[in-house]
């Protein structure tokens, strides 16, 4: 049964769909934008969907409230590819709404194949966790300037699952990763204290965006950037992570 909240998230998606070939009209996205999220939000509240879902569920809806505002508040220069972003939070709504009317799916086709990727994505994060810590640093090393692999034919970082492949076996050979001639920015010491540091729902959505191809770096600051905003938003997270 559909509701006067996701009918309006339905026009709201549409009419962002039709921004994207047309730029003109770049503040009445702006608005839509920061609507999108707080509408599906509410409505999984109010049908109690909210409560069933899972914490990496939750922390990608919290994501998408940031998304939508970051987007509302005007330019950013972050954010390099509007026109993805916008993409990002359609898709992510209509995941959500579509979780408030599962009997139908054909009504929300941007959310096509986003129900099972926090599933698909929990070996990786378990196979993350298994490895000695000395090498978890070189997971993030290798997907933020790893060499190519083949398969990136176009000049693509390595995919998540070859990195933890490649460094399982390193680990089974070498006592710690070499380290000579690494520059310190891109050691990923850094980034994988700040991963691990994250909740564990915020964990498995930051690796479900890493095997979608996001940088490592900016992807966990992102994550931290969410929660530190979440009171924005009325919401408070628990214990928080450290600095």
């Amino acid at each position: 049964m559909t509701s006067e909240r996701l009918e309006e998230l339905r026009d709201v998606l549409n009419s962002l769909a039709r921004w994207s070939a047309d730029t003109s009209r770049w503040e009445d996205a702006q608005v839509l934008a920061g609507r999108a999220t707080p509408l599906v939000w509410e409505e999984l509240r109010e049908r109690e969907v909210w409560h069933e879902l899972e914490p990496a569920d939750r922390a990608a809806l919290y994501w998408c409230l940031h998304t939508g505002h970051r987007i509302n508040v005007g330019v950013d220069p972050g954010i390099r590819d509007w026109r993805a972003l916008f993409a990002e939070l359609a898709r992510e709504c209509a995941y959500f709404a579509s979780r408030c009317t599962p009997g139908h799916p054909g009504r929300w086709p941007e959310a096509r194949h986003r129900v099972h990727e926090h599933t698909e994505v929990v070996p990786a994060l378990l196979w993350y966790r298994s490895l000695p810590t000395v090498w978890r640093t070189e997971v993030f090393r290798a997907l933020e300037s790893g060499p190519r692999t083949a398969r990136g034919s176009g000049g693509e970082p390595p995919s998540l699952w070859d990195v933890l492949s490649t460094v399982q076996r390193n680990a089974l050979h070498e006592d710690a990763p070499r380290t000579e001639g690494r520059q310190a920015a891109g050691d990923g010491i850094d980034t994988a204290d700040l991963f691990d540091a994250l909740p564990e729902g915020w964990q498995l959505e930051t690796v479900r965006r890493l095997a979608a191809g996001r940088r490592p770096r900016r992807t966990v600051t992102t994550a931290r950037e969410v929660i530190a905003g979440l009171p924005l938003f009325g919401v408070r997270l628990l214990p928080a992570p450290p600095p």
